[in-house]
């Protein structure tokens, strides 16, 4: 996502208490301390972190109202890590100008989901600065084929006791 955001010309912030120092200068791209430093200094948030309960709700009314006014939020991490009850009235304000979501805390969702309620609503903000999208980005015939090949291939690395690549503990 940094890389797109360059190419668009955009100064890239990022925090992220886990990675090593280093990794913003072999991205030419800017580490900020606090999330609080790049919620305030960000017109444009996308998430890339992983659901614990040190990132649940990480991005609520509160840091939403952190945000300069006219914001925009992406999340296509995972669906806890931003209160979606939050969106509603922040896009009715204008505090996001828009919000793009591929992932929910409750999927499928309840039909009375306020962020649903809203994004109906052709006289709500969300109707028309929303967007949700079903996070299956991978889905479709050469996102299948390459899953299928991949399974495959790791399948035979394994009894072959080659050392497996990708594996995550």
């Amino acid at each position: 996502m940094a890389q797109r955001g360059k190419a668009l010309g955009m100064e890239i912030l990022f925090f992220d208490p886990y990675k090593p120092d280093g990794y913003d200068k072999a991205l030419g791209i800017r580490r900020v301390e606090t999330l609080d430093q790049l919620l305030q200094q960000s017109f444009v948030v996308s998430l890339h972190c992983p659901l614990s309960e040190e990132t649940r709700h990480l991005i609520d009314a509160r840091a939403i109202q952190s945000m300069p006014r006219g914001s925009y939020l992406i999340n296509t991490a995972r669906g806890g890590v931003v209160d979606c009850r939050s969106i509603p009235a922040a896009l009715a304000s204008g505090q996001l100008a828009g919000v793009g979501i591929d992932v929910l805390e409750q999927e499928p969702p309840r039909a009375v989901d306020p962020l649903l309620v809203a994004w109906r609503d052709p006289r709500h903000a969300a109707h028309h600065r929303l967007i949700l999208n079903p996070h299956i980005a991978w889905y479709c015939a050469d996102g299948q084929l390459e899953l299928r090949r991949k399974t495959a291939e790791t399948c035979r690395r394994a009894l072959l006791d080659q050392p497996l690549r990708n594996v995550v503990n």
